[in-house]
């Protein structure tokens, strides 16, 4: 009896030790650098007409199971018409086109307003429309609309707009480049440059209800992308001397009990502790790799700064670690849902004194399909000024066109899938 007795303890011990190694190899398993493979999805080579997906300066926006493409510039140098390109994704249905063309029609009737073609414009998916706001014309000026807002309904196929319907002396002035956000309903626009050039750091808040633009806290540096995660807006800006960079964030809760502040979070960049260069044209979204983790990628884009005025764009992919996503427990959430495994694990880490949370890593590029090989990227190369968006499963990036390393428009587009 006591050999068995000592067998059973014996195991005990076996499995307890087991479970511990389990549990210490898990929390000790670096969280980055993430990886990402790179798969092209299509191209074109017809660059005459300004129906041509060969551009720059355009928007992408994913709404459901497509990219939809809208603007920009040809490779001639000329405004690409106002039509809407349809890109069915690999989620989309076996009826769903897999390339359409879609004319401007107005929703109320055939000789209704409809957004003229443009350039620098910015776009977003809203309530299951295309959101698009400013931009500029063929002339390269302002194309200025009273701070309206077009809507493009995917279901319906056509353009209707969305405009202030009070204090019509508190909306955001015309601006190019600017970030527009989705948030809980409504409409983000910050950041762009004015006619002079002089980049923008004010931020504004759009209530879709109310049809009201109201001013947020202005953003501490000068706005060339943001992105938002849940409630939160991000920024990124650089030092002059590019030694270091700053994420900003801003809570956005529409009802939140107290007024929103902009808190900064600054990072060294220098060899020691790498971190991405000073950019501009690139891309900015958050991405999760499931269980609660969440980054912001931070990708591509035309260098800046002195450094670099005699090279033109990055080819790099970044990730900054955000703290993980809380527990969240609705009325139709399973455990597996509500219950974050990397919010445990890091408590854990955080316990022990590693905390690797608001940190940046260069995202490792591997080699499509099966192959592992250590050499080579297989990516579009430099670019800038291109359209993008994160698609719906959260963890990958849809991206077309954009300037290459010669400054010239190019039309292929691509899929990042980060893991």
């Amino acid at each position: 009896m006591a050999e068995i007795a000592a067998g059973a303890l014996a195991a005990e011990q076996v499995v307890s030790t087991g479970v511990e190694a389990g549990v210490a190899y898990s929390v000790a398993r670096p969280t980055m650098p993430l990886k990402a493979t790179f798969t092209q999805i299509g191209s074109t080579s017809d660059s005459t007409s300004r129906s041509s997906l060969i551009r720059s300066h355009h928007t992408l926006t994913i709404v459901g199971d497509k990219a939809y493409i809208f603007g920009g510039q040809t490779s001639h140098g000329k405004l690409a018409n106002n039509n809407v390109h349809s890109v069915a994704l690999s989620t989309a249905t076996g009826t769903s086109p897999e390339y359409q063309v879609l004319p401007a029609i107005a929703a109320a009737d055939k000789d209704g307003p409809v957004p003229g073609p443009r350039s620098k414009h910015s776009a977003c998916a809203l309530n299951g429309c295309l959101a698009v706001y400013g931009g500029c014309d063929e002339a390269g000026k302002f194309i200025d609309e009273g701070a309206k807002i077009w809507l493009y309904d995917v279901a319906k196929l056509s353009w209707e707009t969305l405009e202030p319907a009070n204090h019509p002396e508190r909306m955001p002035p015309a601006r190019s480049d600017a970030c527009i956000l989705a948030h809980d309903g409504n409409l983000v626009v910050l950041g762009g440059k004015y006619d002079n050039g002089e980049a923008l750091a004010d931020v504004w808040h759009f209530n879709c209800f109310t049809k009201t633009w109201n001013q947020l806290p202005r953003a501490p540096a000068a706005i060339t992308s943001a992105t938002v995660l849940g409630d939160t807006l991000y920024i990124i800006s650089h030092s002059p001397d590019s030694l270091s960079s700053e994420v900003h964030s801003l809570d956005i809760k529409l009802y939140a009990e107290t007024p929103p502040t902009w808190e900064t979070y600054p990072v060294p960049t220098n060899p020691l502790t790498p971190g991405p260069r000073p950019r501009s044209g690139g891309g900015l979204v958050p991405i999760t790799t499931g269980f609660g983790r969440n980054y912001l990628l931070y990708f591509f884009g035309d260098r800046q700064g002195a450094a670099e005025k005699d090279k033109l764009q990055w080819s790099d992919l970044w990730t900054f670690q955000l703290p993980s996503s809380n527990i969240e427990v609705k009325a139709t959430t399973s455990f597996s849902e509500a219950v974050k495994p990397a919010k445990i694990k890091d408590q854990i880490r955080s316990k022990l004194g590693d905390d690797s949370s608001r940190s940046w890593a260069e995202v490792e590029v591997q080699p499509p399909g099966d192959l592992q090989a250590p050499g080579g990227k297989v990516h579009p190369g430099p670019r800038s000024s291109f359209g993008y968006d994160v698609a719906t499963d959260g963890r990958s990036v849809v991206m077309w066109g954009g300037g290459d390393a010669k400054g010239e428009p190019q039309g292929d587009g691509w899929v990042i899938k980060l893991s």
